[in-house]
């Protein structure tokens, strides 16, 4: 007990019998008769009373500043795995709508596909497929010959594969893949492309790397009807596989995903 609470406690204020205490009864009263009468309070309300007054007397105490970093510090933790988790779940989100968005475009490809066996050159399709409805309108951002996917990567539709007599061979996608968060895109890809392995002709990785002239290229995998040969299967890459072919990507400065399927299947 400190010195002010010690003085404060035999102080005769603090010893006063309360006016209000009067009309306090013990146990077993009854009421007084007469003019100055006063009711007895129920047990409930003067122990409630008496509470109150007790805390009312209690000297008020606040939080040391150990005790306040220690709460921030644990604020600081529980936020940044959430901003952690929030990350991640978004990631998972873009992954499945790229998924959604390259199903829809490859289906309308094979589906398609015979149509543009006289074509002569390479032309862009990106309006034929917009208006037959396989291409999902967030992916349709402006008037070039373009798509853009979830992650904003650039995406196109063409006629490729040039016959001696001037006509082309097969439609493929060309997707350019932002180099700062390729990897999860570019596995994303091949899983989701290698569901197509029946219908489709082939599918690689080029780059471009600074100070280096041309372009490299990954190993190729091949549709199941064009991976005889010893030519590697689409059907048969493990997660392995993919792995390290993305791994391709790295230190590159652009990186383009090709993929393509005939028009004949020969």
């Amino acid at each position: 007990m400190s010195l002010f609470d010690f003085f404060n406690f035999f102080s005769p204020a603090h010893n006063e019998k309360r006016p209000e205490d009067a009309a306090l009864c013990g146990r077993g009263e009854r009421p007084k008769n007469g003019a100055d009468a006063q009711p007895c309070l129920s047990d409930v309300y003067k122990n409630s009373t008496r509470a109150k007054r007790r805390q009312a007397d209690a000297p008020l105490c606040g939080r040391s500043m150990v005790e306040m970093l220690g709460v921030l510090a644990i604020i600081g933790v529980l936020s940044v795995g959430a901003m952690s988790g929030y990350a991640k779940a978004m990631l998972k989100y873009k992954l499945n709508k790229q998924t959604e968005q390259l199903n829809s475009i490859l289906t309308g490809i094979i589906l398609h596909r015979h149509e543009w066996r006289t074509t002569q050159g390479s032309i862009h399709l990106k309006n034929y497929f917009v208006q037959l409805g396989f291409v999902p309108e967030d992916m349709d951002q402006d008037n070039t010959d373009y798509l853009y996917d979830v992650f904003n990567n650039k995406v196109s539709i063409t006629t490729s594969g040039r016959k001696d007599d001037g006509t082309m061979t097969s439609v493929g996608v060309s997707y350019d893949i932002d180099t700062s968060a390729s990897f999860e895109v570019c596995q994303n890809i091949y899983q989701t492309v290698k569901g197509f392995a029946d219908n489709l002709y082939r599918i690689n990785i080029g780059k471009t790397i600074d100070g280096a002239s041309g372009t490299s290229y990954s190993t190729s995998f091949y549709g199941k009807q064009h991976c005889a040969n010893h030519l590697k299967c689409l059907a048969n890459i493990s997660v392995s596989d993919i792995y390290e072919t993305c791994q391709f990507c790295k230190d590159s400065k652009t990186c383009n995903i090709w993929f393509s399927t005939l028009m004949d299947d020969f």
